[in-house]
């Protein structure tokens, strides 16, 4: 029962999310923020400083890659604890590695259809792609949440800051709850296992999404 209103609560919030970015997408936050284009008959918004506004957008989403990251970095350093194996350890750092080539692909093919709708507002392609990318986004802070739910329990309201997956790129340097790990050792292995199914998945997504031929020529 407790699980059910947890997962039903993580469901409300990732709904919350998805809104706030079709709104930000489709109509103005504040009239310094955003400006008003006219495509035919029907006005869309493009943002007046997107360099500024697309920290905004993709915070959420790596807030959740800082997690799970964070996560796997805490599950690496109670191996001994824990009773997990070498080879155990090793495949978690691979998985690390794996996890942060995904979400610095993704993140950039997000931020290039970002900044490529926001030049070419009336491109329905660009904005049908980009919305795909939002979509995906969403999506993928799902299942982070809901496996990461299963290993932890957050145990403060206030945050702590984490060091950025891609350096120089501050929209990964996203603060992480404090929380315990789980001493159910089984169900942990069973974790690292879905979440590479998870990761190996993404990838596969990400060569169908970042799609160069729909980019404009630099």
């Amino acid at each position: 029962m407790n699980k059910a209103i947890i997962y039903g609560v993580i469901v409300l919030l990732i709904g919350m999310v998805i809104f706030f970015i079709i709104r930000q997408v489709t109509s103005p936050a504040a009239p310094d923020e955003q400006e008003q284009v006219t495509c035919g008959a029907k006005p869309v918004f493009r943002y007046k400083y997107p360099s500024k506004a697309f920290p905004i957008v993709a915070s959420d989403y790596n807030a959740e890659v800082n997690f799970t990251t964070n996560l796997l970095d805490k599950i690496v350093d109670s191996a001994g604890e824990m009773g997990i194996g070498v080879n155990v350890k090793n495949q978690v750092r691979e998985l690390q590695e794996k996890l942060n080539q995904d979400n610095i692909t993704f993140t950039t093919g997000m931020r290039n259809y970002f900044f490529s709708v926001n030049s070419d507002p009336c491109n329905d392609t660009l904005r049908i792609r980009y919305a795909s990318f939002t979509e995906e986004m969403s999506r993928r802070m799902l299942e982070l949440r809901t496996i990461s739910a299963q290993v932890t329990t957050i145990t403060e309201e206030d945050t702590r800051p984490v060091a950025p997956n891609n350096p120089g790129d501050s929209t990964n340097n996203t603060a992480v709850p404090n929380y315990n790990l789980t001493k159910d050792t089984a169900n942990l292995l069973n974790s690292i296992k879905k979440l590479d199914r998870v990761v190996q998945r993404n990838k596969n997504i990400n060569i169908k999404l970042v799609d160069t031929r729909f980019l404009p020529k630099n």
